[in-house]
């Protein structure tokens, strides 16, 4: 099975209970830059318009910003169907061996040389922290996923407390 198809679920989603469950938001430098770029706009509106525009920009802004970032990152989520990360799932049979690994070997795995069939769910903002999970189904094309985490040493806990056959 491959990780970008949906599995037993279809559509509708995996219904089972969530293990772990991770949201992959961004730091806080992340927001603070955003915050930043909406406020440079929203006074640049108040200057040419008023007071009261520029806060409604900025309202607007900030809250259309945080609903994007929101969004749009992905949800990392252990069930006893398997490893989900956004719309990608990895079902139980296919999980192999995982990994923790050091931040040198998350830039040796994203770097010059790497292998280019691997599944990347790599966030800029935790790069540094990352677990490698190899796939045992020999007709997924990628043979192994390598997945942003902010605590990767539970992620490994719970792959091998649910995942054992």
């Amino acid at each position: 099975m491959m990780s970008g198809e949906s599995m037993t679920q279809g559509a509708q989603g995996d219904r089972s209970i969530p293990l772990y469950r991770e949201r992959m938001l961004p730091r806080w430098w992340v927001w603070g830059i955003a915050t930043a770029l909406v406020s440079m706009v929203a006074i640049a509106y108040g200057a040419a318009l008023g007071a009261a525009a520029g806060w409604v920009v900025a309202a607007a802004g900030l809250a259309l910003v945080t609903a994007l970032i929101v969004i749009t990152s992905p949800v990392l989520q252990i069930t006893t169907e398997g490893i989900r990360v956004g719309r990608a799932r990895l079902p139980r049979h296919a999980i192999g061996t995982a990994v923790a690994l050091s931040p040198e070997d998350v830039r040796a795995a994203r770097g010059p040389g790497c292998d280019a069939r691997l599944f990347v769910a790599l966030r800029p903002w935790h790069a540094s922290t990352a677990v490698r999970v190899d796939v045992a189904d020999p007709d997924d094309p990628h043979p192994a996923w390598l997945i942003t985490t902010r605590d990767p040493e539970r992620l490994l806990a719970t792959v091998a407390a649910t995942m054992v056959p």
